[in-house]
């Protein structure tokens, strides 16, 4: 906990510097032109990209919730928003490639609707994979269509054909595994994990039969919830146009303050600008893409044909909403979601101890 603290916190500071060094460099060269952008902006328009970003977290908590709710009946879609949002924040704020938060929802969930961690834990997994899948179905049309129009830099389409195939690899590779994961060979593995897990801890865990039974038993569960929530297509093709939306939603965010500056920027310019530095952020495992998200569509943008003002403002706004939701809002709904647990454990301590009385 200690290590991983520190290096978010590093991570932040390396991306609030460099946030703070773009900041300084535009307001040196191009000061006058930004400021004028910016008082001359439509807040009918920033206040519909505000609405954008609003809107792409309820679809997003929609999503997260029809997933979960195939598998617990009993839960309910604001404490599944609430904690969804707060596993957002924990992913965009923890060096994870977004993962962090997984365990986070999957644990307040099940303990908050008496059901098993693995189970919720694949939904959020199934959640994961339409998203990804989404965001290639999205990207690689993209990519095609920028380099048509625009001459995109050789290292550019590199790195970005070098995410799409590591996602498509990683994604073939953990099915064929994930397929074939028998009781049998889970089995097997738990063994192997228990004797890494005992290796590192000096001998300190010596109870081989109950962890190798635990994660036989996650293992199974896990499976069985995933195969359940991604084998029917027609929930698959609801989830993915659910994951479809949202990207959407965030590309419609940034367009709508291209035209708050009173600049109608082709939509697809934008949808790839914004996808473009958001996987390419993702890289570089800055909490919140601070700095970076800012630096990477103002050059994107730039490299299109837009003046520097006005991509440094549609740049920083963008990200401000992303802020505003995914960090701030996020946090709130974490610290409601241990509020709530909390509660939920003293309920459960005090009814243990009636039973006991």
């Amino acid at each position: 906990m200690g290590r991983s603290g520190t290096t978010r916190r590093l991570l932040t500071l390396i991306g609030l510097g460099i946030l703070a060094l773009v900041l300084t460099i535009m307001f040196i060269f191009d000061g006058r032109d930004i400021l004028d952008e910016v008082f001359s902006l439509d807040l009918r328009y920033v206040f519909l990209s505000f609405l954008c970003f609003l809107g792409l977290q309820l679809a997003w908590a929609i999503k997260f919730y029809i997933l979960v709710r195939r598998r617990v009946p009993m839960a309910r879609f604001p404490y599944v928003a609430l904690v969804n949002m707060a596993g957002n924040f924990v992913n965009i704020t923890t060096p994870s490639g977004r993962m962090a938060g997984e365990p986070l929802r999957a644990s307040y969930i099940a303990r908050k609707y008496g059901s098993r961690f693995s189970t919720i834990f694949a939904a959020g997994m199934v959640d994961k994979m339409t998203f990804t899948v989404a965001m290639l179905l999205l990207l690689i049309p993209l990519m095609v269509w920028a380099s048509l129009k625009y001459d995109m830099p050789d290292l550019l389409q590199l790195l970005l054909g070098s995410f799409i195939l590591f996602w498509v690899v990683v994604g073939l590779v953990s099915f064929i595994l994930f397929k074939s994961l028998s009781e049998g060979r889970s089995v097997k593995w738990g063994m192997f994990l228990h004797r890494v897990i005992r290796f590192f801890l000096r001998g300190r865990m010596k109870d081989s039969s109950y962890f190798i039974e635990r994660f036989k038993n996650g293992v199974l569960e896990f499976k069985g919830t995933f195969v359940k929530l991604s084998k029917n297509p027609l929930r698959m093709c609801l989830d993915l146009t659910f994951a479809l939306l949202v990207h959407g939603l965030r590309f419609s965010a940034a367009y709508m303050l291209f035209i708050a500056t009173g600049h109608s920027e082709h939509f697809l310019t934008v949808a790839t600008v914004v996808m473009m530095a958001f996987v390419i952020g993702l890289m570089t495992q800055l909490p919140g893409m601070i700095g970076v998200g800012e630096l990477l569509m103002t050059l994107l943008y730039k490299a299109t044909g837009v003046n520097s003002a006005r991509a440094f403002t549609v740049s920083v706004l963008t990200q401000l909403d992303s802020y505003i939701f995914e960090i701030g809002l996020g946090y709130l709904c974490l610290i409601l979601s241990n509020i709530i647990d909390r509660k939920d454990k003293a309920k459960e301590a005090a009814m243990d101890l009636k039973k006991v009385g």
